[in-house]
């Protein structure tokens, strides 16, 4: 009405901290033998505490849609072993070996209600449930228990925890359905099989399993080092992680057969006739639950990796000289 006027642009934050970090760590150092051995040891934990989250969302009802928060506390703990020795040592040869080893974690101990602890649509192929739980590390993931393949009808019929088939109060015997009933998917002969947790007839969010984590349990690195007469050095790096799973989304993207992407030569082995009996689920174009996020594509991502090696030899000044060099 050609009036001017004021309103609020931000909410009044008055609870608003910044966030703190408390570290607290303990340590040993320790040189043996003139140092043929030197040891190191640390334990840690860093808490921080009024986590920030920059522009949380929520609902609009109130005029904004957004908020900045504290949403809780969460503590970054572990502990690191380092060791570095020389097990020969001579006038002409010197042997180094050296090994490190470390265990770190993330783990939520306070989480604001508000602060979204769930992530991924479990009705969703390809998909799976991540949750923020305290007392737990970041990195856990959900989903499916997958069982193979149904191999003919017969194997699509929903049984009770006693193994016996469900039948409906006329006679007619349930076959296992996906999501039922917002979805209410009829499997097929041919489809992907998922462990019925509950024993309902219907795979479906309460038919969700953990999984894995993506955190390794334990890392590190070793190295042996060889040189003679400080002219030739002969240097190795290995690097390993172990107790840990990884989602292999390589297969999963070669083995859906859902569009018309290249597929790995195992989808060669697909069942194809009722009485196949194998691991690979039929081809559907565009249709079908038959690569939801499940065990299927979960794997020990534990590796030892042998990374470098490297061969030096350092030439007498007199032979560099002949020919213009200096190193």
């Amino acid at each position: 009405m050609g009036e001017s006027g004021v309103y609020p642009a931000n909410m009044e934050l008055r609870k608003l901290k910044w966030e703190t970090v408390v570290g607290t760590n303990l340590g040993l150092s320790l040189a043996m033998f003139k140092n043929r051995i030197n040891l190191d040891l640390e334990v840690y934990r860093n808490r921080t505490i009024d986590l920030f989250f920059n522009g949380l969302q929520i609902s609009s009802i109130n005029g904004y849609n957004a908020v900045n928060m504290n949403v809780g506390t969460m503590d970054n703990q572990g502990w690191e072993l380092n060791l570095n020795t020389k097990p020969y040592v001579s006038k002409t040869w010197q042997v180094d070996f050296n090994f490190n080893i470390s265990s770190a974690q993330n783990m939520i101990r306070e989480i604001s209600e508000y602060y979204p602890l769930e992530k991924g649509n479990s009705a969703a192929n390809g998909q799976y449930i991540t949750y923020m739980q305290v007392n737990n590390p970041f990195g856990s993931f959900y989903g499916y228990r997958y069982l193979g393949v149904y191999k003919d009808k017969d194997a699509t019929l929903a049984r009770d925890a006693a193994g016996k088939v469900i039948v409906r109060p006329n006679g007619e015997q349930v076959y296992m359905r996906f999501n039922y009933p917002i979805v209410d998917y009829i499997f097929q002969p041919g489809d992907a099989m998922y462990e019925d947790v509950n024993k309902d007839g219907t795979i479906d969010y309460r038919d969700i399993v953990y999984l894995g984590n993506s955190n390794p349990k334990v890392f590190g690195g070793f190295g042996i080092n060889v040189g003679y007469k400080n002219k030739l050095r002969l240097s190795t790096f290995f690097n390993f992680r172990t107790g840990y799973e990884i989602i292999n989304g390589t297969e999963m993207a070669t083995t859906n057969m859902f569009s018309y992407d290249n597929q790995s030569t195992a989808v060669q082995r697909r069942w194809r006739k009722e009485g196949d009996v194998t691991d690979i689920p039929r081809a559907l174009y565009q249709a079908g639950y038959n690569w939801l996020g499940s065990s299927r594509y979960v794997e020990d991502g534990s590796f030892l990796r042998f990374r470098t090696v490297t061969l030096r030899y350092n030439f007498d000044k007199t032979v560099l000289t002949k020919i213009g060099l200096k190193t």
